[in-house]
C-alpha cells in the first residue's frame, strides 16, 4: 500500500509541469477565443442575420436550378433544345432589360448566354430563355485587361455571333475596350468604338459637339474650380431652378457621378475633385415634360426607339409615342458625326421645355435602358436578322401597346387606395400578362425576383441605415438617375 502511495506522488510529481502547461494553454486558447468571437458576438444581428440569409440562399439556388431544367424540358422540344443555334452573349445579369433582351432572343430561336459581376444579384440565371450563366470580376481601371480577357475566354468557350452589352452595372467605357478584342474572335459587339463612346458617355463632349450643329441646349455652365461654382451662387444663376451638376471626362465615363445642386451655397458639400482636369457642367433642369428613351442605332441611324414620360410625383416611366422626340433623334445622329459609324443602344435624357416648347438634351448613356422592356420579340429580329428573307414590316408590332405594368405596384395602389378601377387595373394586369418580370412560361425570375430580392434588399437598407446612422452623412448627396 505504501509503495502504491509512493507511485502515486511520483507521478503526479513528473506530470505536474505537462499538466500546468496544458492549462495555462487552455486558458490562453480560451482568451483568444473569446476576443476573436466578442466582435461577431457584438455584430448581432445584423451579422448572423445576414449569415443566416447567405446559408438559405445556397439552400435554395439548387432546387431552383432544377425546377428551371424542368421547366425548359417541358416548354421546350427536345429536336428544339438539341438544334444547333445562333448564340447571343448578354452582360448586366441582374438587370431586368438583360432579362427581356434573353427572352426575345429566345423567341426568335437563338441561344443565350449571360455573365454579370460578382456580388450582383443574377437575376437572368433563372431564366428558361438563358442557356449558361457566368458570373466575373467587376471591372477596374486597374483590372481592364483582366475584364476583357475574361469576356474572350467566354467568347472562345460559347463562341456567340453576336455580344450586346446592356452597360446597367458598370460603365460602356470597358465593353468599348473590349469590342476589337472579340470582333478579332468573330463576335460583333453591339457597342459604339472606345472613341466614339467616350463623346457619348461625356456630358462635356456632348454639350460641345450640340453647341457646334446648332442644336439647342439647356442652360448651363462648365466649372472648373469650386471657386466658379460659389460665384454662380452669388451671382443667382443657380437661384429658383433645380440644377444638377455632371461629372465630365473620366470621372463620368467611369463612375457617372452627378448631384443635384442645393438652394443655399451653406449646404454645399463636395467630395470629388474640381479643378482644370476635372471639370463639372451644372445643366439647369428647366421646367417642363421630362422622357427617357432607349433608342438602338445601326451605322449612325436610328432603326428602333421607345420614349417614356417621367411621372413628376412617382419618377415612374410612361410610355408614348412622341413624333417631336423621334424628329429630335433623326436631327441629332444626321448633324452629330463621329469618327466613325456607330452601331448600340443608347438613352437619351430630354426635357420638352414649357417656355419655348424645344427639345432639350439633359444626358446620354450608351447602354440598354429600362424603357427597353416595351419592345416586343420583333426587336430582337430586327437586331439580329435570324434570315436574310426577314421583312420588319410583316412581322407585327415593335413595341407592346400601352406598355407593361408592375403588379407589386399595382396591389400596393389598390391597398392604398381601394376602388372598382383600382381593382380593375389589378386584375387587367395579370389577364394582360404585360407585368415587367412575368410570363406563364417563364415565371421563375420573377418568383425569385419578389420573394428573394426584396426580402434582401430590404435586409440590406436595414443593414444600410444602421451604418449611416453612426456615421455622418454629406448634405450633397448623389442624384438617383431616372432609370437605373
Amino acid at each position: 500500500h505504501q509503495r502504491v502511495s509512493n507511485g502515486r506522488i511520483l507521478l503526479r510529481l513528473v506530470l505536474w509541469w505537462p499538466l500546468l502547461l496544458i492549462t495555462i494553454a487552455q486558458r490562453l486558447l480560451g482568451c483568444c477565443m473569446q476576443l476573436a468571437w466578442k466582435p461577431f458576438l457584438m455584430a448581432t444581428p445584423a451579422f448572423w442575420l445576414s449569415a443566416c440569409l447567405w446559408m438559405f440562399w445556397k439552400l435554395v439556388t439548387w432546387p431552383l436550378a432544377g425546377l428551371k431544367w424542368v421547366l425548359v424540358s417541358l416548354h421546350t422540344p427536345a429536336n428544339e433544345r438539341n438544334r444547333r443555334k445562333r448564340t447571343i452573349l448578354l452582360s448586366c445579369g441582374s438587370t431586368i432589360q438583360t432579362l427581356h433582351l434573353a427572352r426575345n432572343f429566345y423567341k426568335s430561336g437563338a441561344r443565350v448566354v449571360v455573365f454579370e459581376f460578382e456580388g450582383l444579384f443574377a437575376l437572368a440565371r433563372f431564366s428558361t430563355a438563358v442557356s449558361k450563366f457566368y458570373t466575373i470580376q467587376r471591372p477596374t481601371p486597374e483590372a481592364a485587361n483582366e475584364y476583357i480577357a475574361a469576356l474572350c475566354e467566354i467568347v472562345e468557350k460559347e463562341q456567340p455571333t453576336h455580344y450586346i452589352p446592356v452597360c446597367a452595372t458598370s460603365p460602356a467605357h470597358y465593353d468599348a475596350l473590349a469590342k476589337p478584342h472579340l470582333e478579332l474572335r468573330g463576335c460583333s459587339s453591339f457597342i459604339p468604338g472606345a472613341q466614339e463612346t467616350s463623346v457619348l458617355d461625356d456630358i462635356l463632349q456632348v454639350m460641345r459637339k450640340c453647341d457646334a450643329n446648332d442644336i439647342p441646349l439647356p442652360p448651363h455652365q462648365i466649372v472648373a474650380s469650386k471657386e466658379e461654382l460659389n460665384r454662380l451662387y452669388d451671382s443667382g444663376w443657380l437661384s429658383g431652378f433645380r440644377n444638377v451638376m455632371i461629372a465630365s471626362g473620366m470621372l463620368g465615363l467611369m463612375e457617372r457621378s452627378k448631384y443635384v445642386l442645393p438652394a443655399n451655397r451653406r449646404d454645399l458639400k463636395l467630395g470629388y475633385e474640381v479643378s482644370e482636369a476635372q471639370k463639372w457642367v451644372v445643366i439647369r433642369d428647366v421646367v417642363g415634360s421630362h422622357y427617357v428613351t432607349c433608342t438602338t442605332v445601326k451605322d449612325s441611324t436610328v432603326i428602333a426607339n421607345v420614349t417614356c414620360a417621367i411621372q413628376n410625383d412617382t419618377r415612374s416611366l410612361v410610355p408614348e409615342e412622341n413624333a417631336a422626340i423621334e424628329q429630335w433623334l433623326t436631327e441629332f445622329f444626321r448633324r452629330i458625326r463621329l469618327q466613325r459609324p456607330i452601331n448600340g443602344h443608347i438613352s437619351f435624357r430630354l426635357v420638352k421645355c414649357q417656355c419655348s416648347g424645344q427639345i432639350l438634351p439633359l444626358g446620354i448613356r450608351v447602354g440598354v435602358s429600362l424603357p427597353y422592356i416595351c419592345y416586343t420579340g420583333v426587336h430582337s429580329r430586327v437586331l439580329c436578322k435570324p434570315c436574310p428573307h426577314f421583312s420588319r414590316q410583316n412581322s407585327g408590332p415593335l413595341v407592346q401597346e400601352g406598355g407593361r405594368y408592375w403588379i407589386h405596384e399595382t396591389v400596393m395602389n389598390v391597398l392604398r387606395q381601394p376602388s372598382v378601377d383600382a381593382v380593375q387595373q389589378l386584375i387587367g394586369t395579370v389577364i394582360d400578362q404585360r407585368e415587367a418580370l412575368f410570363v406563364y412560361w417563364d415565371p421563375l425570375p420573377y418568383c425569385a425576383y419578389y420573394h428573394f430580392q426584396l426580402p434582401f434588399n430590404s435586409v440590406k437598407r436595414f443593414l444600410h441605415k444602421r451604418q449611416t446612422s453612426r456615421t455622418p452623412v454629406p448634405a450633397a448627396a448623389a442624384m438617383a438617375a431616372p432609370v437605373q
